[in-house]
């Protein structure tokens, strides 16, 4: 690959970064949603249980699309649970303040990619 080539698939990275967390944030969401709206399980219950489900999206398309490498599955466990451990700590604050459930679930889901992508590119996909 050419170095522009190269410069633009790197450019492109964090765009694809996106693309795949927020596949991976609606799977979240909606296996989430749907243990809180169908089955009735309190917030941390339908967190806990969306969490492996959008990890095995979400570290499938960063291996093939966003860096193309293996990486190490390992690390991206260990992103991904501290990433899962911030979540929940902001939807303790976020429903602390009054949020609704589904409301504090989405929030909280939404700010952790960018913590995600910082180690996953400096330290799982190098």
């Amino acid at each position: 690959m050419s170095s522009s080539g190269s410069l633009a698939s790197s450019a492109a990275r964090p765009l694809r970064f996106v693309l795949v967390g927020a596949v991976a944030t609606g799977v979240h969401m909606a296996v989430a949603s749907l243990l809180l709206g169908f089955w009735g399980w309190p917030a941390y219950s339908a967190n806990l249980g969306a969490f492996p489900i959008a990890f095995c999206a979400s570290y499938l398309g960063h291996r093939y699309l966003t860096f193309a490498r293996t990486g190490s599955p390992w690390r991206f466990l260990l992103v991904a649970l501290a990433g899962f451990g911030l979540n929940n700590l902001l939807l303790t604050g976020l429903l602390a303040c009054g949020l609704p459930a589904l409301g504090a679930l989405l929030v909280a889901t939404a700010l952790v990619p960018m913590f995600s992508y910082l180690l996953s590119s400096l330290w799982v996909f190098r």
